[in-house]
């Protein structure tokens, strides 16, 4: 008598069990996802300004015009965001700390990114 007072409590827990886990998988929560309304305010999301470095240390825009460190200096106070330097492998290491240092001093937020061609190709 004892052991059929336990197989049905078990029975019933089971029971219990399986429509707690059938109610709970028919249920919604209703929530929404996050969003927010920061970047509508502010305006356009700028993206990175790229400027490369060729192997002979030039400095060019993504303009493709070539610029001086001072024209540098001058371009990245006016920019407003983030900065992304896209160097040659070969460009000489001065050069490549000249413009972090160039960007350093005004406290850009930037980024190298450096290419390594294979036997020459573009």
């Amino acid at each position: 008598m004892n052991r059929s007072l336990i197989v049905r409590l078990v029975d019933i827990t089971l029971l219990l069990l399986l429509s707690l886990m059938a109610a709970a998988s028919f249920t919604t929560t209703g929530l929404e996802p996050p969003f927010t309304n920061e970047l509508e305010k502010e305006g356009v999301l700028l993206t990175p300004m790229q400027i490369g470095i060729a192997p002979d240390g030039s400095i060019h825009t993504q303009d493709g015009a070539s610029i001086t460190l001072e024209e540098l200096e001058s371009l990245l106070d006016q920019w407003p965001a983030e900065v992304e330097f896209i160097t040659d492998a070969q460009a000489p290491a001065d050069r490549l700390l000249a413009v972090h240092a160039v960007a350093r001093h005004l406290n850009q937020q930037a980024a190298f990114r450096v290419r390594h061609r294979e036997g020459g190709a573009p």
